[in-house]
């Protein structure tokens, strides 16, 4: 009975000992992936950001103020658009802030950009006030002749301003266009001296 009994602790053990060897392995695997990922998020990899500089004249806190009213107004717009009932004109107000979204991107990348559009967020804020008043007519129960006038004339207002929008759009893409052949020029010219 005891020569069963310590066979039978020695066949336990053996077995214990088998079972903790792959999982002292897969623990030890478990850990490392761990510590990779501890690493990673403790010591991210350093980006090569290309540091945009600020125009002329304008503080990094002027430039923040600057960007934080242009992402307001256009989230105040894009709240108001969600309460327009007309659905083309909901979608012509969607593809502005789009096109504002784009804007914002654009002035990050390279904040010289702003100075053509020193005036984008008064217009996006005037934009909003317009669109309130838009829906405050368009949800009256019963429509004058006047009233119909005046919901057109907006609707014709903000479709002139989508179109102006993409034309700054377009500006500020032919910039950075002709900022990219310049600096492919020169880079062209450096290596036919190498």
């Amino acid at each position: 009975m005891i020569k069963e009994l310590v066979s039978g602790i020695g066949a336990a053990f053996l077995f214990l000992l088998l079972l903790f060897q792959g999982a002292f392995w897969w623990l030890s695997l478990l850990l490392g992936a761990a510590a990779y990922v501890g690493i990673r998020l403790l010591f991210p990899p350093e980006h090569r950001k290309v540091l945009a500089t600020l125009p002329d004249g304008v503080s990094q806190e002027a430039f923040n103020e600057y960007f934080a009213q242009c992402k307001l107004a256009l989230s105040l717009v894009r709240e108001d658009a969600e309460a327009v009932t007309n659905l083309s004109f909901k979608k012509t107000v969607l593809h502005l802030c789009g096109l504002g979204d784009e804007l914002l991107v654009n002035f990050t990348k390279d904040p010289q950009d702003m100075q053509m559009a020193q005036a984008l967020p008064d217009r996006l804020q005037r934009l909003h006030e317009i669109l309130v008043g838009y829906i405050d007519l368009a949800y009256q129960k019963t429509q004058s002749p006047q009233s119909v006038r005046a919901l057109e004339a907006t609707e014709k207002a903000v479709t002139k301003a989508v179109e102006k929008f993409e034309q700054l759009h377009h500006r500020l893409l032919e910039n950075d266009a002709i900022d990219l052949s310049t600096s492919a020029k020169t880079f062209d010219n450096l290596l036919d001296f190498d």
